[in-house]
């Protein structure tokens, strides 16, 4: 018995001895995705780029440019493409396009996994065809004696009407093997309609992954831990991006009395129009969306002055606007000018209380914090974000996270100073994350000390997930001066050309100079992509480019080569990407090159590995 044990041992060391010389996998670094779940499986099923690349290195010389393309937008959309293949009226044409594309979609995931151990490909496989798949992919299909018996095995599947559903089970699972671990570093809530699809999508198909939580994020998981200022924002910024049917129809969140609250007491105004043509509205949703957005942001406006009062530590006075406003709220007082308002709706301030809830917001307000508190499918995602994510990851030597790390003009380390305990740089960090988790733990509708500091990781001038000295939604609803509506960026950014500030950044978070920071953050269009000598990389590949720009943003791919940024086309709809076949990736930017490929042994999972056998071999 006891030799039996110790054989099982050493198979299973030299298992992992030998996992330990395989190919490292290739990581891929997104951020702020907003919601755009199309634009999101669009840079995911292209594996960032990575598969149209692999698939130029197997067919080049044998397939022309117009065929890798066909293949690839096969590979990235098999559902849609092969509907189009009903218009093939020959049979034996349509039966040798199935076999010839069966035959290529088999050398593409063998190409894409040859770096996997056996049984990780075997997972990637749907159960259903995984007989089948195995087959054909480890076994030799080039062996004389079994020729026939593959290609009687392809030709059985187009004829039993087996083939399309082969396909796509091929497809998803090259998709899976292209990327072997996802970071998705902040924002990924906001503004997009469905990001409860992206969740489900991680959720029910991705191995591998990890989120860098965003300060949109944290409105989400703050409404889910009670916060009211949190929600409040939630719901303006849903308004503005005509989603309000995102939290009836994904959370169950009944925003009757919302609705009913803003159209009785507010008329559509211009500066409160929203940030996204949609003709699929009518003038009534889109006049609902225009006074539900001026009910929340007045409401949030009050309930940031409670707070601001309520934590002077928090050093936000100056956005205590309501109390500046003239007695007829046509115009406003800050540092001594007066400035005219444009389209006010402050009809339910008070001038002698300016932050004081009327009873009829606080019976909205209590109304909506409930259900969101309460929402089943709510609590299930927002729980799925905190067990799968961080304020910030030390990964493979490299330091992941969203914003900035808050420092003055100097690089000085900017400290936040709660109960007479100072927190900075990584212990800012860490500090947050344990405020966040506490609150989701302990949820309270009430006013309290987590909900007041969760809501300062929105905006808060020392949040290392804003990076901003103030936000300035007031100034731009309502005041016509490009310099009050200004938010400038913590000097972290500027700071981050410098490789020697670099090294000061990662030395605070425990790594040293070799590895980089990578960064998702939109900070500004003028903000370089990378910086401090390539030690730095911000990665934005999912914001919404302007109308006229030619660049989507930017991805990152860190694989056994080495590590490089993805400068992305932009994204305009699915049904546009697949007519046109185009790819994913414009341009790539080289940022390390490995002279020698690294293998797993070079990773953290490389180092749990080497702690196993280790333990393993204790047990001999």
């Amino acid at each position: 018995m006891e030799n039996i044990e110790n054989d099982d041992i050493k198979t299973e060391i030299v298992n992992l001895s030998a996992t330990l010389n395989l190919p490292k996998g290739t990581e891929a670094f997104i951020s702020d995705i907003h919601g755009n779940n199309d634009k999101y499986l669009n840079i995911i099923r292209s594996g960032a780029g990575n598969i149209s690349r692999k698939v130029s290195e197997l067919f080049n010389g044998r397939l022309t440019t117009l065929n890798q393309k066909r293949l690839v937008c096969l590979i990235y959309y098999p559902e849609e493409v092969l509907q189009e293949n009903e218009n093939i009226e020959n049979k034996d044409d349509m039966q040798q396009w199935y076999m010839d594309t069966i035959n290529s979609m088999v050398e593409v995931l063998k190409y894409v996994s040859n770096k996997y151990p056996r049984e990780i490909v075997e997972r990637a496989l749907d159960c259903k065809y995984q007989g089948i798949a195995k087959e054909l992919l480890f076994g030799d299909l080039q062996a004389e004696d079994k020729k026939a018996y593959y290609r009687e095995m392809v030709k059985s599947l187009v004829n039993l009407k087996m083939s399309d559903d082969f396909i796509i089970v091929l497809c998803h699972a090259i998709q899976k093997l292209a990327i072997e671990r996802i970071h998705i570093l902040g924002d990924l809530y906001d503004r997009g309609s469905r990001p409860d699809l992206i969740i489900k999508h991680l959720n029910e198909s991705w191995q591998n992954f990890d989120f860098e939580w965003g300060n949109h994020d944290v409105l989400w998981m703050g409404s889910l831990a009670g916060s009211k200022l949190c929600m409040l924002n939630l719901i303006r910024i849903s308004a503005r991006y005509h989603n309000l049917k995102l939290l009836k129809d994904a959370y169950d969140i009944d925003l009757t009395s919302m609705i009913k609250f803003a159209t009785n007491r507010y008329v559509p105004l211009p500066n409160f129009e929203a940030k996204i043509g949609r003709n699929d509205l009518t003038d009534e949703q889109k006049n609902i969306d225009n006074c539900v957005q001026q009910a929340a942001a007045i409401m949030q406006f009050k309930l940031e002055g409670q707070a601001i009062k309520r934590r002077p530590e928090f050093k936000m006075d100056d956005q205590l606007l309501l109390d500046k406003l003239s007695l007829d709220k046509n115009s406003i007082t800050i540092n001594d000018k007066v400035y005219k308002i444009e389209h006010g709706c402050f009809q339910s301030v008070n001038p002698a209380k300016p932050y004081q809830i009327t009873h009829s917001e606080q019976v909205v307000i209590i109304d909506l914090i409930n259900q969101f508190t309460h929402s089943t499918k709510l609590n299930e995602h927002m729980w799925f974000m905190l067990d799968n994510g961080s304020m910030y990851l030390k990964h493979n030597g490299n330091l992941l996270f969203h914003g900035c790390v808050p420092v003055d003009e100097a690089g000085n380390l900017l400290k936040l100073k709660i109960d007479g305990q100072e927190y900075a740089g990584k212990d800012l960090f860490d500090y947050f994350e344990f405020i966040l988790k506490d609150g989701m733990r302990h949820p309270t509708t009430g006013d309290c000390f987590n909900s007041d500091l969760i809501w300062y990781l929105w905006a808060g001038k020392i949040s290392p997930l804003f990076g901003k000295d103030k936000m300035a939604t007031f100034e731009r609803y309502f005041i016509n001066d490009s310099k009050l509506q200004e938010e400038h960026l913590n000097p972290f950014f500027k700071l981050c050309r410098k490789e020697q500030f670099a090294d000061k950044m990662l030395k605070e978070f425990g790594l040293n100079g070799r590895g980089h920071i990578i960064v998702g953050h939109t900070p500004s269009s003028k903000v370089e992509p990378i910086m401090a000598d390539k030690k730095v990389v911000l990665v934005n590949g999912m914001s919404e480019p302007k109308s006229d720009s030619k660049i989507g943003g930017y991805t990152l791919l860190f694989d056994s080569y080495g590590m490089r940024l993805e400068t992305l086309r932009p994204f305009t709809s699915r049904k546009q990407s697949i007519a046109e076949m185009s790819d994913v990736v414009l341009d790539k930017q080289i940022i390390e090159h490995s002279s020698e490929r690294k293998t797993i042994a070079d990773t953290d999972y490389g180092r749990k590995i080497k702690e196993q056998i280790e333990k393993l071999s204790a047990q001999l």
